[in-house]
């Protein structure tokens, strides 16, 4: 642990400064902690013609068509219909980000577009079954939201105090994914009854683990990048 620390040091201290000169200097986050390719410099931000063609970001962008069509057939209990459109969101969301690495597709837009699109398509989910008197419990619901709605807020607060905000990170696709796991599990039980007592539940429940995580991942990155610029 005392290597692994003293390696971390060196790295910020020395090695990404050289690298990230211009974020760090702007920004002055110089002895931040928190992996820099975790935020983005609003004032760096470059969206070109071509990132609109990338393989990952047209993925992203057809699971962001996908989401009125996700909250009108769980609306209406079109059952069938709304598991194939939130089908289409998943992989799209599991696909999106293994062409992004494997063609070397890291873009702006794919760091804005992913990230809003899972929110949005989970979002219409959750949504249209607490309308449609599904058993999901409405407090996962506000949860869900809470913890969202504070993320976009730290992100506004970032961009005014320190014109960063955060990425997308590891927990939140993990919480992204797991929490389209258990809608997925509410629309296939109107369709599926004979499937495991509460497993929708139970896999919920696993995925608000996740939610949990990821809140106190993001919120610590957020205080880190705060602390140092005002330092």
């Amino acid at each position: 642990m005392i290597v692994s620390q003293k390696l971390t040091d060196f790295y910020m201290d020395a090695i990404a400064p050289i690298y990230y000169r211009p974020y760090l200097q702007h920004n002055k986050i110089m002895a931040l902690k928190a992996p820099v390719h975790q935020f983005t410099n609003t004032q760096a931000i470059r969206i070109t013609r071509r990132d609109f063609f990338y393989v990952s970001n047209i993925l992203s962008a057809v699971r962001l068509v996908t989401v009125p069509f996700i909250f009108y057939t769980i609306y209406s209990e079109q059952w069938i219909f709304a598991i194939l459109c939130g089908g289409v969101a998943v992989i799209t969301d599991v696909l999106d980000g293994f062409f992004a690495r494997r063609l070397g597709q890291h873009s702006e837009l794919g760091y804005i577009l992913d990230p809003v699109a899972d929110k949005l398509a989970i979002f219409a989910g959750i949504f249209a079954l607490i309308l449609s008197k599904s058993t999901f419990p409405f407090w996962a619901f506000l949860i869900i939201v809470t913890r969202d709605v504070l993320i976009v807020l730290g992100n506004a607060i970032l961009a005014y105090k320190a014109k960063m905000i955060t990425r997308s990170n590891l927990w939140g696709k993990c919480t992204s994914f797991f929490l389209s796991i258990a809608v997925m599990f509410y629309l296939l039980r109107p369709i599926m009854p004979s499937l495991s007592n509460n497993i929708e539940f139970y896999s919920l429940c696993f995925a608000l683990v996740f939610v949990g995580i990821s809140t106190v991942s993001y919120a610590n990155h957020m205080f880190r990048v705060l602390e140092e610029t005002q330092n």
